[in-house]
Parts: structure tokens; C-alpha cells; sequence
């Protein structure tokens, strides 16, 4: 499998830097970061810190020097405007819950920023936002290779094998897709990792998950067998080397979700080939009863990062951290 030859190489190259090849990228940072010995609990922690990081950007130590703006605003990338909030506070009905389209759901529910920026997935442990923090922890905490997982205080990945099946009605650009890579390589960057640690990063979401029609995958975890992976399903995402389109529904051609709130998703919505649909019947200008825990989808710069308004719609256009007080998140239900 690509990815676990990936790892091999990239055990083999931090020859050349100060991580033994014997110890993999979460055994070798896990200490490091948090200060504490390897453990489960150390390895949670840093997953859970890059988790965060990649999400709101900067907030916490100890930091490199690295900028990260996080993904909870509206980013230049690449001459577009990069906006992955509207998935994560209800903005499509993008969220796959077994049906045969997507729904707007709620999994900010417990807490929101203001639980990540005190280093907690949420508030209590029944919450969809408890669900969706965690499994993220777990799935990076596999891809990091953390040897301690599977004991209580980080069990393993506990979510859906298929990435592909997660995203798929989101119908993801190379831009969105660009941008949420870019993030995650910066939070790791940020936490000190080495070049080869970084590149392993980069290039295990790159070449797993961000192309069109990748061939079906045993990735995470690969108990599973081989899954369809890809992320990156949008026209304008490259064709993968090895495409086998026939393996994806519709030969991998998505669709636009719908918009559930325009005001959410404000005037940089999608621009990626696909044909937008009309607005789902509960769309509205304000965030629905369904859709968010308080009524409240506010955003503030914990940073002083400058704040972008437009069309009476508010978001970060550069921050440091982002925080999303009381919003709904629709998306990313690993």
C-alpha cells in the first residue's frame, strides 16, 4: 500500500535528521511537545493540539515560529477565496448520515471554540462535537503511527474507513482541499517536526486523498480492507495517476451540496465546475433551530486578526485564531 511504503520511506529518511528510524513521527513528538513521557496520554494530547491548531490556528505552545491561520475563516489560496466554514457551522447540506443526499447537522454542539481553545474535543462526552473532535485525534493519531493507541485514554479509530464516504457530498475542490493540507502541514511545522516528518505529512494527504478516482485503499484503519479515499472529487481536482473512476459512484462525478443558510455561506461559496443547485427548501439568512446549538454563528479573532466584512456577512480574512461561538458544524464527521 502507498501509504505504508510512504512511512517506511519517510522512517528512512529521518535517518538524516534527529528522529531514529525506530521510533515513529507521534512516539518521537508526543514527548516533546507536551513535556511529559510517551504515553497514551501524550500521544492523545498532540493529536489533539495539531488537531486544534490546523482548526483555529495558532493558540498554543510550544510553537516554532510557524504561522498557521487555521481553517475557521475566509483565506486567499491560490487566486481564490478559500472558505471551509460554511461545513463546519451548517451551511450546506453536506454532511453524509447514510441517506441518499446530504443533511445540514450540528456538531458543534458542546461547547465550540471555546472547548478546543481550553484543550478539550467538547464539553461533556455524548455531544456530535465529542464525536467528530475525537475521531479526528484518532485518525491522525494513526497516521502518525502512535504506538500507544488503543488503551482507554486513546482508543483507536473509531470512525469511517472510507474517506471518500465522509466527504462525498461535499463535493470538495483542489482549492478547499489545497488550503485544508496546507493547514495541517503548517500545525505540524509549527510544533517543530523535521522536514522529512513534514513531508511525509504532506504527501500522505496529497497522494491518499487529494485526487479524483483513486483506486480503492486500505488506508486507516487497514483492518477494513480497501476503501474509496478520495477527498478531492470536484472537476477542477487532478485525475489520479492510477484513476479507477468505475470503482466510485457516478464514476466519481459528484455534486454541489445545497446551501442550507445562505448567510453562512456569504458570497465566497463555491466556484469548482460542478453545477450548483438551487438552495435546499430550509435555507435561510439565519441559522436554524436544526442547525445550531445557540442561535449564535459570531466569529472572533482571539489574535487581533483582522476581521473581513462584506455583504453584512463577518468572517476572519487573517487571523491567528478563530472562534466559533455557538456555531453548527455540517461536515468532516469522521
Amino acid at each position: 500500500m502507498w501509504f505504508q511504503s510512504l512511512l517506511l520511506l519517510t522512517s528512512a529518511g529521518a535517518a538524516l535528521a534527529l528522529r531514529p528510524s525506530n521510533i515513529s513521527i507521534c512516539d518521537y513528538y508526543a514527548p516533546l511537545v507536551t513535556g511529559k513521557n510517551n504515553s497514551a496520554e501524550s500521544q492523545y494530547e498532540l493529536m489533539l493540539k495539531v488537531t486544534h491548531t490546523f482548526i483555529l490556528g495558532n493558540y498554543t505552545t510550544p510553537n516554532v515560529g510557524v504561522a498557521v491561520q487555521g481553517i475557521a475563516g475566509v483565506f486567499p489560496y491560490m487566486g481564490h477565496d478559500v472558505n471551509l466554514l460554511p461545513y463546519f457551522v451548517g451551511g450546506y447540506a453536506s454532511t453524509n448520515t447514510g441517506g441518499s443526499d446530504g443533511k445540514a447537522v450540528n456538531f458543534l454542539d458542546d461547547g465550540g471554540a471555546s472547548a478546543l481553545l481550553a484543550n478539550m474535543p467538547s464539553n461533556g462526552t455524548n455531544s456530535n462535537q465529542y464525536k467528530l473532535l475525537t475521531h479526528v485525534y484518532q485518525y491522525f493519531g494513526e497516521f502518525f503511527g502512535c504506538s500507544q493507541q488503543g488503551a482507554d485514554a486513546f482508543p483507536k479509530y473509531q470512525g469511517e474507513a472510507s474517506l471518500y464516504e465522509v466527504h462525498k457530498f461535499m463535493d470538495l475542490d483542489i482549492f478547499e482541499t489545497g488550503w485544508f493540507n496546507a493547514q495541517i502541514v503548517l500545525a505540524v511545522q509549527s510544533f517543530g517536526f523535521e522536514d522529512p516528518d513534514v513531508t511525509f505529512t504532506r504527501e500522505g494527504l496529497n497522494k491518499t486523498f487529494t485526487a479524483r478516482c483513486i483506486p480503492p485503499a486500505a488506508v486507516i484503519p487497514a483492518s477494513a480492507g480497501p476503501q474509496l479515499q478520495s477527498i478531492c472529487i470536484a472537476p477542477d481536482c487532478p485525475l489520479d495517476p492510477q484513476a479507477n473512476c468505475s470503482a466510485y459512484p457516478n464514476n466519481g462525478i459528484g455534486a454541489q451540496p445545497a446551501v442550507a443558510n445562505a448567510t453562512i455561506v456569504g458570497p465566497a461559496g463555491k466556484d469548482n465546475g460542478t453545477a450548483a443547485p438551487a438552495p435546499s427548501s430550509g435555507s435561510s439568512s439565519s441559522m436554524s433551530s436544526s442547525s445550531t446549538a445557540t442561535g449564535s454563528a459570531a466569529i472572533s479573532s482571539h489574535t487581533g486578526g483582522a476581521v473581513h466584512t462584506y455583504m453584512g456577512w463577518t468572517t476572519l480574512k487573517t487571523v491567528g485564531v478563530a472562534s466559533l461561538i455557538g456555531a453548527g458544524v455540517s461536515a468532516f464527521a469522521f
